[in-house]
């Protein structure tokens, strides 16, 4: 594992525990923007073996994962490990209700960060550590130039006014990715469209069978990988299954569900629109 060095004769090791793979790309990207290169587990149990097999500085624990979620992963952590072994862990999720954050703290988390992951957001969560800890300093690390949001959502939004996909954000992800910004991008969408038809029909079968939960689940996750890339509408309206989900109401319209599948395929259509038009290198 390759790893960058927070001071000069401190070598830090992160870990990120996020089950999504779009997601798990763009988190990847943002901190090697900053100088740090992170394993990648996609669950709390995961989590526990990587820490029996290595030690980590830091963990940006996703709360909600499959198999183990990041509360539990975070309680065992705290019982199993010595206070002076554990690594500091930094909660990630795509919720700002009130009390989460408590919540998060109160089983052991350290620090507290919403998605979609902005640099700014990023580099506080790590300059918090800094603050807190004498040996962690990322004062010579990374990019200080750019501390722009790197994915910047608005909250609401009519869905006539919006592009398909907000070229601000496009913009600031070849920014991001660099002089390979095709070539990383490229990957990325192809994670995403890749994953897309399960997450669809997964809340296709969830409204189906007025489960709840799993809409929750199921819209929870493609909002977030939605929003990475852009596709701003189709956010919002995973968001709106969301909040119903959220306050028990598992029955959404038939329209509703063919607004999404309607807004996945433009956002599908521009995205290898995009592909396409991407330089070609003899």
């Amino acid at each position: 594992m390759q790893t960058t060095s927070l001071t000069k004769s401190h070598k830090t090791r992160i870990l990120l525990a996020e089950d999504n793979r779009v997601n798990q790309k763009f988190a990847v990207l943002l901190l090697k923007k900053l100088g740090y290169q992170a394993d990648v587990v996609s669950n709390g149990a995961e989590v526990l073996k990587a820490l029996h097999s290595q030690s980590y500085d830091v963990v940006f624990m996703d709360v909600e994962m499959p198999e183990m979620d990041g509360l539990t992963a975070t309680r065992q952590i705290r019982e199993q490990w010595a206070a002076g072994e554990c690594p500091r862990i930094i909660a990630l999720t795509a919720y700002a209700r009130r009390g989460d954050r408590e919540q998060c703290l109160a089983a052991g988390m350290d620090d507290y960060m919403t998605k979609p992951i902005e640099l700014p957001k990023l580099l506080q969560a790590l300059q918090n550590l800094s603050d807190s800890d004498g040996g962690l300093n990322i004062g010579d690390e990374g990019d200080k130039g750019d501390k722009k949001g790197v994915f910047p959502v608005p909250q609401t939004l009519n869905y006539t006014e919006s592009e398909v996909l907000d070229a601000k954000v496009w913009q600031s992800l070849e920014k991001l990715a660099g002089a390979k910004a095709h070539v990383v991008l490229d990957k990325i969408v192809g994670e995403y469209l890749e994953d897309a038809p399960e997450r669809l029909q997964a809340i296709q079968s969830a409204i189906a069978t007025q489960d709840a939960e799993a809409l929750r689940q199921a819209a929870h996750s493609f909002r977030s990988s939605s929003a990475n890339l852009g596709a701003v509408t189709l956010s919002l309206m995973c968001k709106e299954l969301e909040n119903l989900a959220s306050a028990g109401m598992s029955e959404v319209s038939a329209e509703q569900l063919v607004q999404v599948k309607v807004e996945y395929e433009k956002v599908k259509t521009a995205l290898i629109s995009k592909n396409l038009d991407k330089p070609t290198h003899k």
